[in-house]
């Protein structure tokens, strides 16, 4: 006898207020809190709760302080993630092309993985496509490719590491890099003609958040060089406060190779030649498969047409392969 396929019509009665009841439920913690945040009424709030777990069929929430996503639960908010952020980008686009722009894009960088060649590439998209409308928004990895995840972002500049590998995007190289330890132009240490680890000693450090690829290649070179890693006098990932406060004491620093030749090239900065290599690894892009986005493939290709022309001017290595 044939199995019985199972019925799915309950997916059809699915409303995006259910969508939203859930995220904010979740997001809450507590059916007071989410109702507050959605200018609702408890009882209101508990009707459609209980009227989506009637829909779906199972619990979708474990009763307690916090409610707590039962296994279904989440499953279905990862779903309803991606269908409220597409439902907002949509929103977005369609406002755009009614003041005239041909496309909205999101794009997420990194402080210590933002290659000079995003700038370039997004003058560039705009000499193809003058109206498309751009927002950048700078964060760490993992938050970022969670946006990407809801829709919320089309496209990541980051590195390429094991992160990105288990994070199920889609994404492709563009080139590799090396992280250099910045300071103040005349930093004592700058002054030295063979630094070594050693003399960073006593030098207060601005350092990116803990987890970040830039702070773990720098606590393992220190350690390497049977130092301990550095205790940060300020933790950050703004590109434009680190750029402040090294003018204003002899704070050190890391960023990308790239980036650093750049500052250092207009006298904001001066790069400590450190006896080690800080290894960065690939830098690429990273975006969801299923994306909806016309304008995203044309921002790859000049994001790939950037690098190869920062390359051919003496940039670092390039790589092409597109990892699945």
């Amino acid at each position: 006898m044939k199995a019985v396929p199972p019925d799915f019509s309950w997916t059809r009665r699915l409303k995006l207020r259910h969508l939203q009841v859930l995220t904010a439920l979740e997001s809450a913690g507590s059916l007071t809190a989410a109702a507050k945040t959605m200018h609702m009424t408890q009882p209101a709030l508990s009707h459609w709760l209980s009227d989506m777990e009637d829909l779906v069929g199972t619990p979708l929430f474990v009763r307690g302080r916090p409610l707590k996503l039962t296994e279904a639960g989440s499953v279905l908010w990862r779903y309803a993630s991606r269908v409220l952020g597409d439902t907002a980008r949509t929103g977005e686009e369609i406002e755009a092309v009614k003041r005239g722009a041909v496309g909205h894009l999101h794009i997420g960088t990194i402080l210590s993985a933002a290659p000079v060649v995003l700038p370039h590439a997004i003058a560039a998209l705009h000499q193809r496509l003058p109206k498309v409308q751009i927002e950048l928004i700078e964060g760490l990895l993992e938050p970022l490719m969670e946006r990407v995840a809801r829709r919320e972002i089309d496209l990541i500049i980051g590195p390429l590491d094991v992160r990105a590998s288990r994070s199920g995007l889609r994404s492709e190289w563009l080139m590799t890099d090396t992280f250099s330890v910045v300071a103040r132009r005349g930093h004592p240490l700058a002054k030295l003609a063979t630094p070594r680890w050693e003399d960073t000693d006593g030098y207060p450090w601005i350092m990116p958040p803990p987890g970040s690829l830039s702070r773990v290649r720098l606590d393992q070179a220190l350690v390497d060089a049977g130092m301990p890693p550095p205790t940060p006098a300020v933790e950050t990932s703004s590109l434009v406060a680190l750029l402040s406060m090294l003018q204003d004491r002899d704070y050190i620093a890391t960023l990308a190779t790239s980036v650093a030749s750049m500052y250092e090239r207009l006298d904001l900065i001066q790069i400590v030649s450190m006896p080690a290599r800080l290894e960065f690894g690939p830098i690429g892009m990273l975006w969801a498969a299923d994306s909806t986005s016309n304008v995203l493939p044309v921002l790859r290709e000049t994001l790939h047409d950037e690098a190869r022309r920062f390359l051919a001017n003496g940039g670092v290595q390039s790589a092409t392969t597109d990892i699945k």
